[in-house]
């Protein structure tokens, strides 16, 4: 009977809070004390670790959006001497190999985990291996495949409890996903829910109503948003690109020259009194050259543009695509109260 009252409580008080419902949620196992920092930009990823990783006892998951961010959180973390693990997701920066070699600057024997779709054959894994991280996670992640990791890595400090079984309440890891979702963007379409939860969608509508009653969200319009055109996620990121190349290799600079006699361009120099390309007279401003504020010179395809080219890429898929070719969803957005 008072395991039945125990239960009875557990599920009344779910959404009060999400403090509360780790707390809850998780009573029967003993916390460790370790932390972990995941560097993910990914919404649905980031649910799925935050959660799985709580379940394997890490009291304190840092989540960071930006590389930035999370090499300053690592910073301050390691002070006293400690190693605090990293998972960093591959599709974060296209010079994943850099941001590691940025990481083990800051601590020779960081415990790196880097998220991804490659197998450890895979020549560009064996280069971050080679550049000293600790392991990697396949994607899609398992929750088998993290422990597996995560047991290894503090195997010489404090074991996982392993004893201890692990809770398969769907309907309140539903709940938590959710919450984490709003807690995270503030406001959510049902489009994105969907996508991010990996659950029916009579779950996701029993779910959503039942926070709703609670006063714990609340729908508020429609919203239509930009999709692939290939897999119709919403998943994106918008980029913007140099207009001739479509790569995102360029700078931004104060003043460019556009010489009339030679008909071309360059960067603005103080006291400049010579074509830089024809080594003319560069003559009077407005008559024999112009002057462009906040220009941008592109360095794989050396070309001079004014307004730069937005682009999509989706995380899903990995098709990058504009405006025009997007495909447009409608769906009910969610506000957390």
């Amino acid at each position: 009977m008072e395991n039945n009252t125990n239960e009875i409580d557990i599920e009344k008080n779910l959404a009060e809070s999400k403090d509360m419902l780790q707390i809850m949620y998780f009573q029967e196992y003993s916390h460790s004390t370790n932390e972990m920092i995941v560097i993910e930009n990914n919404v649905a990823l980031f649910n799925t670790l935050q959660i799985y990783l709580t379940k394997l006892g890490f009291e304190d998951v840092y989540v960071c959006q930006t590389v930035k961010e999370g090499k300053e959180i690592f910073k301050n973390l390691i002070q006293s001497g400690k190693v605090v693990p990293i998972i960093l997701n591959d599709r974060i920066s296209k010079n994943i190999p850099h941001i590691i070699e940025e990481l083990l600057a800051i601590q020779s024997d960081a415990k790196i985990i880097v998220e991804t779709a490659f197998s450890e054959n895979d020549k560009e894994i064996k280069h971050l291996f080679d550049l000293g991280i600790f392991s990697t996670i396949s994607k899609p992640l398992r929750f088998q495949n993290l422990k597996e990791t995560i047991d290894v890595l503090l195997k010489e400090d404090k074991p996982i409890i392993e004893d201890k079984p692990i809770i398969e309440d769907k309907d309140a890891e539903l709940n938590e996903k959710i919450k984490n979702m709003l807690d995270y963007k503030k406001i959510i379409s049902y489009k994105r829910i969907n996508e991010n939860v990996d659950v029916n969608l009579t779950m996701i509508e029993e779910c959503l109503k039942n926070l709703e009653n609670k006063k714990i969200l609340v729908s508020t319009d429609e919203i239509k948003e930009i999709a692939c055109p290939k897999c119709n996620s919403v998943e994106i990121d918008n980029v913007v690109v140099c207009p001739f190349c479509k790569k995102s290799d360029f700078g931004k600079y104060p003043i460019v020259i556009h010489h009339y006699r030679c008909d071309q361009m360059f960067l603005y120099e103080s006291k400049l009194e010579k074509c830089r390309v024809c080594n003319t007279s560069l003559g009077k401003q407005g008559t024999d050259y112009a002057e462009f504020k906040d220009y941008y010179l592109c360095s794989s395809c050396e070309n001079y543009f004014g307004e730069l080219e937005s682009m999509y890429d989706c995380r899903k898929c990995e098709t990058q695509f504009n405006l025009h070719n997007a495909n447009i969803e409608s769906s009910v957005r969610y506000k957390i109260l």
